[in-house]
């Protein structure tokens, strides 16, 4: 699956839109979501309300990089190292997290689909049961729908380990990519820093809202265990 289809400006307010979630270059997305977020009511409800979640589970390593209390309680990012990296849109970056992600979880539960348009993980469920019938006869192909359900059960009791909650985050996802947007164009592929965990955990500490900091910690550690998990790069372009 890839970002595509589609010229339009990716600027956070036209995550906004039911034509799709738009990705780098300008291009459509293969993922869509849903047209449920009023972006400044957003904003200001999302940075209100309590924190409920955190990642149970640190599997970065990077525990010398905690920041001090007065780092976490500041929503004004500081002079910060992804600066000295020289990485672009830090800001972006906290979307393409949790877009990359989702796009993961998709990919590995319609693994026969070759175009994921309108698919979000949120809808996953009912989209397991759409695919699985056919369009002609209306009738359900069992053994699929149940194949299907099977490589979604599996990534989620992986990712629920980590402290993911299907009742919170995939909905904090479309969320934080609606805010934030996702990178403009992929990065250099041969940049380090987009494929080192300790850089990219960083990048959230030093730029996330107090208040989201701990849910962007634990979906970047959920990519992470994702990435591992198929053996390919953190970003998938």
């Amino acid at each position: 699956m890839s970002h595509l289809d589609g010229e339009e400006n990716t600027d956070a307010n036209s995550f906004t839109s039911t034509d799709g979630l738009m990705s780098h270059s300008g291009r459509r997305s293969d993922i869509e979501w849903k047209d449920s977020v009023d972006e400044s009511r957003f904003r200001d409800e999302l940075l209100k309300r309590p924190h409920k979640t955190s990642s149970r589970l640190n599997l970065l390593h990077t525990d010398a990089l905690t920041s001090p209390p007065s780092t976490f309680n500041n929503d004004e990012p500081p002079v910060c190292s992804f600066r000295q990296q020289g990485m672009r849109d830090p800001s972006r970056l906290l979307g393409e997290i949790a877009f990359q992600l989702d796009r993961r979880i998709l990919s590995h539960v319609f693994q026969e689909q070759s175009r994921l348009y309108g698919f979000t993980v949120q809808n996953i469920l009912h989209k397991i049961q759409q695919v699985c019938v056919h369009p002609l006869s209306g009738t359900v192909d069992e053994l699929y729908r149940i194949r299907l359900l099977e490589r979604h059960s599996e990534v989620m009791d992986g990712l629920h380990v980590l402290g993911y909650s299907t009742s919170l985050h995939p909905a904090f996802s479309e969320l934080v990519v609606n805010a934030f947007g996702i990178l403009k164009e992929p990065p250099d592929a041969l940049d380090p820093a987009y494929s080192d965990p300790i850089v990219l955990r960083r990048v959230v500490v030093d730029t996330a809202p107090s208040r989201l900091m701990k849910d962007l910690l634990l979906l970047l550690d959920c990519l992470c265990f994702m990435a591992r998990r198929d053996g390919r790069p953190l970003f998938l372009w």
